[in-house]
C-alpha cells in the first residue's frame, strides 16, 4: 500500500470533530514539555485552543496518512491591538500595528515524529497560507529551538522580535511572512 497524504481544511464550526485529534497530537509532540512544565499541560493547550478557535478567521488544516493524523497547523485573523502581548524588544509600532485584518496569526503547526523531515509540515503550512486574505503571516517560536527557527526562515519567516505573551511563558522569537 502506498502512503497517501490527505490535507483537510476545517473551520471554527469543525472543531467539536476535530478536538482530540487535535488534543492528542499535541500530546504526543509536547510529552516532555508536558512532563516539564505545566505551561505546556494539555488541559492549558486545550484552554489556549478554546481561545484561538474564538478569533476572526480561524483555520485547521489538519494531514493524514492513509487516515492516521500527521500534523496540523492553525491560526486565524489577528484581532484589532492583538498579538504583540508580552514584547520584550522594542519593535517599530508600525509593525506591530493590529487593525483586525492585517495578519494572520499562526497559533500552532506541529508534526509528529515519524513524519518529520519529508515535507509534511511545509505542506500543511503552505495549504494553510494558500487562499489567506491577510497581508503577512506571524508565528512565534520557542528560542530554545533555533533549528526550528532556521526551518521556518527557510519558508521566508524574518525574525522581527520576542515575545513573553503570558507570565508563565517561555521567551519566544516572533517571525513575520510576507503573503503578498
Amino acid at each position: 500500500m502506498t502512503d497517501v497524504l490527505t490535507l483537510s481544511t476545517y473551520q471554527q464550526s469543525h472543531l467539536p470533530r476535530i478536538r482530540q485529534t487535535l488534543l492528542d497530537v499535541y500530546a504526543e509532540v509536547y510529552a516532555k514539555e508536558i512532563a516539564a512544565d505545566p505551561f505546556f499541560s494539555v488541559e492549558r493547550f486545550d484552554q489556549r485552543l478554546t481561545g484561538h478557535v474564538s478569533a476572526p478567521g480561524w483555520t485547521c488544516v489538519l494531514g493524514e496518512v492513509n487516515g492516521d493524523p500527521v500534523g496540523y497547523a492553525y491560526g486565524s485573523t489577528v484581532r484589532r491591538g492583538g498579538w504583540w502581548n508580552g514584547v520584550q524588544t522594542p519593535m517599530d509600532p508600525e509593525l506591530i500595528r493590529e487593525d483586525g485584518s492585517r495578519t494572520f496569526g499562526l497559533f500552532e503547526i506541529m508534526l509528529r515524529a515519524p513524519w518529520r523531515g519529508q515535507g509534511i509540515a511545509r505542506g500543511i503550512h503552505d495549504e494553510l497560507m494558500a487562499r489567506r486574505p491577510e497581508e503577512r503571516a506571524a508565528l512565534t517560536v520557542e528560542q530554545t529551538h533555533p533549528k526550528v527557527r532556521a526551518l521556518y526562515e527557510s519558508w521566508g519567516y524574518r525574525k522581527v522580535g520576542e515575545l513573553k505573551p503570558a507570565t508563565d511563558s517561555p521567551l519566544y522569537d516572533a517571525l513575520l511572512l510576507d503573503l503578498r
